[in-house]
């Protein structure tokens, strides 16, 4: 009897083991990202800088390469790269704010001009 208990726990063991092998990482609070017109990377900070050292030489290479947050190495165009940001923490709670405080606005604003 206890053998068949002991074969009945296994498998949960295992998936209680696969689903900590899976977890996500912890991400980091402040990012950057690296954008073209049909892909973005998010990138540390001493990424963004390499990048961004890239783009600014007077001889510009053909190809800039980088790794991404996710680890994967990453090798693109520099003339088809658009953006380099950053985003931290607090950036993204003021723009949730200001995007909060325009949807009132315009909801208001649709409010009045239906008297």
């Amino acid at each position: 009897m206890e053998e068949a208990l002991y074969q009945r726990r296994e498998p949960m063991t295992q998936t209680q083991e696969r689903r900590e092998q899976t977890r996500m990482p912890e991400l980091p609070v402040d990012f950057f990202w690296v954008e073209t017109s049909s892909m973005c990377w998010f990138v540390s900070r001493e990424m963004a800088r390499a990048v961004e050292m890239t783009l600014t030489r007077k001889l510009l290479p053909r190809w800039v390469t980088f790794v991404d947050l996710t680890g994967a190495r990453v090798r693109v165009r520099t003339r088809l790269i658009e953006v380099v940001s950053q985003s931290t923490a607090e950036q993204r709670v003021m723009a949730r704010a200001f995007q909060r405080a325009r949807s009132a606005e315009r909801k208001a604003e649709a409010d009045w001009d239906g008297d």
